[in-house]
């Protein structure tokens, strides 16, 4: 569909030389809403445009706090509000004041640590929520009794530890939550609900993490109570891990393993050092393996 535009251009003097603040206005022929794209700029510049937008975008600007009621002008029309790479680190209780019809809030790429209950509770309609790429390392769940209708949530590259699966909406289709530092009890937990419950979550790298989904879920099954501790999920990967190992070395003619090779779970976590990272498990499962041959 044919656009019509036009831009206004503010030009910011500064010490060290020019800056250029863009915002730029278009609309659909024959509609009445516009669409707003502003780079950067200050909150009171984009107060300053038309009132009439249903789509505000505004990146690579330096906000760092969202204030009160700072998009209420726009509230009657605004239906997607995107502030991307602006330096949010907190924002207002009611920042978000009146915008009930709002479908989709992006705040990505920003220093955001928090999300608080506070800035959903006129976002009924809510219907998108991306948080991606931010610090976040904790999220109240009663935002979600907030947002009823939410059917996408993005938390990719944050720093949450677990998401609980019984606060997302009933109707939620998708969850992208890679890049964090998930429990593997809360991991395991959140991918088999995901699963039942026919919600995608798969990305690319997501697709290269499913053999650890499908071990988080061995384990659970196994034994109900491994769920229960976050150290006994850990040692059942290991677990698993090492006894795939061993068997497919074992069946390599080139590379036998004795046959009292330790299996128990104590001989094994012993033989890792405590707080060990991922690399430096498989380096001693390898050494251990050597060692194991070395005294055949």
């Amino acid at each position: 569909m044919r656009r019509t535009s036009f831009s206004v251009i503010l030009l910011c003097i500064l010490k060290c030389g020019f800056v250029l603040a863009i915002c730029t206005v278009s609309k659909h022929e024959g509609g009445s809403a516009h669409r707003l794209q502003c780079f950067n700029v200050t909150l009171q510049t984009i107060l300053e445009q038309t009132t009439n937008v249903s789509s505000l975008l505004v990146f690579d600007s330096n906000f760092r706090y969202i204030t009160e009621r700072a998009f209420i002008k726009y509230a009657k029309h605004l239906l997607f509000l995107n502030i991307y790479n602006c330096h949010v680190y907190d924002i207002h209780a009611d920042a978000f004041d009146s915008l009930a019809s709002l479908r989709k809030l992006s705040l990505p790429s920003n220093n955001i640590t928090e999300v608080k209950e506070a800035w959903f509770k006129d976002l009924v309609y809510l219907e998108q929520l991306d948080l991606s790429f931010n610090r976040i390392e904790k999220i109240a769940p009663a935002i979600f009794s907030r947002i009823p209708l939410l059917k996408r949530f993005d938390i990719r590259e944050n720093r949450i530890t677990c998401l609980d699966p019984s606060a997302f909406p009933g109707g939620i289709d998708k969850i992208y939550f890679h890049g964090n530092p998930l429990a593997l009890s809360c991991r395991g937990e959140l991918t088999l609900w995901m699963r039942d419950h026919g919600v995608n979550y798969k990305t690319e790298r997501s697709k290269k993490e499913e053999w650890l989904d499908k071990l988080l879920w061995l384990c659970a099954m196994d034994d109900a109570s491994v769920v229960k501790s976050e150290d006994s999920m850990k040692e059942c990967v290991i677990l698993n891990l090492f006894n795939q190992l061993r068997t497919g070395l074992s069946t390599a003619q080139s590379y036998p393993l004795p046959v009292d090779c330790p299996v128990e779970s104590n001989f094994l976590m012993a033989c890792l050092d405590t707080g060990a990272t991922n690399g430096k498990v498989i380096k001693n499962l390898l050494l251990y393996i050597h060692k194991t041959m070395s005294y055949r």
